[in-house]
C-alpha cells in the first residue's frame, strides 16, 4: 500500500514538472557576438556583390530592434519600418545557412518581369540595392508545442526593400552591370510595415 501511495505521488510529481517545463519553456536570446556579426555581413555582401550593389554595414540600432522583437519569439513580421526577414526551425542551423536559405529563392525571381513575389521576397531584401544597413538578432528555446519554430532568426534592412515600382532599379541579375531604370509612383508592398511577406518555415 505504501509503495502504491509513493509511486502515485511521484507520478503527480512528474505531472507537475512536466507541465511546468511546458509552461515555462525557457526562452534563450542570444545577442551576435563580433563572430557572428562578421558571418552576417559576409554572406549578405557576398551575395550583393555577386549582383553588383554595394556592400551594407552592421547598425546597432537596427541590430537593437531586431534582438528586441527576436526577443518576443516572433510568429509574424514586425511592422517596425525597416524590411524584414525571418526564419525558423527546430535545430540552429548557423548564420550562413540562415542567409543562403533566402538567397536561394534567386532561382524562382524573373528578372524580365521584375516585381515582388511571396516566392522570393526574402532575396530581393538580402540584394536591395538602396539598403545599406542591417542588424539581425537569434533566439532559441521559443516554443515548446511547435518544435519547428523553437529558433528563431530576425534581420531587418534599413532602408528597407520590396518597394513595387522599383525593383528593376534595385534587384539585378548576378554578375551583370546595374541597369538602373527609373519606376514612377512606387509605393512599398505592405504600405503598413514595409517588410518582406513571407515567412521561411524551416523543418529539420
Amino acid at each position: 500500500m505504501q509503495r502504491t501511495q509513493n509511486y502515485i505521488s511521484f507520478s503527480r510529481w512528474f505531472t507537475l514538472l512536466i507541465t511546468t517545463s511546458v509552461l515555462f519553456w525557457p526562452v534563450l536570446t542570444i545577442a551576435a557576438t563580433p563572430v557572428e556579426i562578421e558571418q552576417w555581413l559576409q554572406t549578405h555582401n557576398n551575395y550583393r556583390t555577386l549582383h553588383g550593389v554595394s556592400t551594407v554595414t552592421w547598425s546597432k540600432a537596427v541590430a537593437a530592434s531586431a534582438q528586441d522583437y527576436a526577443d518576443t519569439c516572433p510568429s509574424g513580421h514586425s511592422g517596425s519600418g525597416y524590411g524584414e526577414n525571418l526564419a525558423w526551425a527546430s535545430y540552429n542551423m548557423g548564420v550562413s545557412s540562415v542567409v543562403q536559405m533566402w538567397y536561394n529563392e534567386e532561382s524562382d525571381y524573373d528578372y524580365d518581369n521584375p516585381g515582388f513575389s511571396s516566392e522570393t521576397g526574402h532575396f530581393t531584401q538580402v540584394v536591395w540595392k538602396a539598403t545599406t544597413e542591417i542588424g539581425c538578432a537569434f533566439a532559441t528555446g521559443c516554443d515548446s508545442n511547435w518544435p519547428y519554430m523553437a529558433n528563431a532568426w530576425v534581420c531587418q534592412y534599413n532602408p528597407p526593400g520590396n518597394f513595387i515600382g522599383q525593383f528593376a532599379k534595385n534587384v539585378f541579375p548576378p554578375n551583370s552591370g546595374n541597369e538602373d531604370d527609373s519606376d514612377e509612383g512606387a509605393t512599398p508592398v505592405n504600405s503598413g510595415t514595409i517588410v518582406s511577406i513571407l515567412h521561411l518555415l524551416l523543418l529539420k
